[in-house]
């Protein structure tokens, strides 16, 4: 089994990221590297950390969401890079089921599928509340009910879990920390990813988090953001809908026959 270097940004939320940690020790089948880095860093941070299967850093600050995550995959020591939300809590099979796809092509973008309470769509199975907060998790039922939620199909994605080669990571030089507290970056990464060549964008249906969504975001002022979708267009002088929507055509379905077409041409 291919092992990942798991990458988590996390800013006071240790409840979520115990369970995260908790679901990836469960349920990986392989014992990836787990790499935590926190934002505003205190003694309970270092507390959680101590004794578990992490390497961590932090800062006394907050410096967001992308400066976290390329400051946790510079400590990356395996070949493929994986970042995760604090908020997620990965699945039986999550791993595995992207690692079937690994090689599909040489520049690749790999997404998992979130499970959320919120209403469906195609880059996440809504509609399924098992908790909104890690003390009303229905774990048990969770995980007797998981499999009956997997998808059959794929579909293109620029969501996290994003799992990159390193190499291709190393390439476009990881998150654009403009980016503040982190909304919009994803399909900033996308475009460079793009722009280095990578043609395959795949949201890997069988690959599933449970996502609580939204725990950090929510506690800023909006205020503070600055405009993703404007900074984006110029940027990269288009907007950031007519790149998803258009270039890579993201949510779209991909037949299973399509991802053999795809695989037989390479990229």
């Amino acid at each position: 089994m291919v092992k990942f270097s798991v990458v988590i940004p996390t800013w006071k939320n240790l409840d979520y990221l115990d369970l995260c940690y908790r679901g990836l020790i469960a349920h990986s089948s392989a014992e990836h590297e787990i790499i935590v880095f926190f934002n505003e860093i205190d003694d309970k941070c270092q507390e959680w950390a101590h004794g578990k299967k992490v390497r961590w850093s932090g800062a006394a600050e907050n410096l967001g969401v992308c400066p976290a995550v390329n400051r946790a995959a510079d400590m990356a020591t395996e070949n493929y890079i994986c970042y995760m939300n604090d908020d997620m809590y990965p699945l039986p099979g999550w791993d595995s089921a992207l690692a079937v796809h690994l090689g599909l092509a040489v520049k690749l973008w790999l997404s998992g599928t979130a499970v959320e309470a919120g209403k469906s769509a195609l880059c996440y199975i809504g509609g399924h509340d098992y908790g909104r907060t890690p003390k009303e998790f229905d774990e048990q039922r969770l995980l007797c009910e998981y499999a009956t939620l997997k998808r059959s199909y794929n579909v293109a994605s620029t969501w996290t879990p994003t799992l990159l080669s390193q190499r291709d990571w190393n390439a476009i030089g990881g998150l654009d920390e403009a980016y503040f507290p982190g909304n919009g970056s994803d399909p900033d990464l996308a475009m460079k990813m793009y722009r280095y060549g990578c043609r395959h964008f795949i949201g890997v249906g069988t690959s599933l988090c449970y996502h609580f969504s939204r725990t950090t975001t929510a506690r800023f002022d909006h205020a503070e953001w600055m405009n993703p979708k404007l900074y984006f267009k110029k940027k990269w002088g288009m907007s950031r809908r007519r790149f998803l929507k258009s270039v890579i055509q993201r949510d779209m379905p991909i037949t299973p026959r399509l991802l053999e077409r795809t695989a037989r041409k390479g990229a």
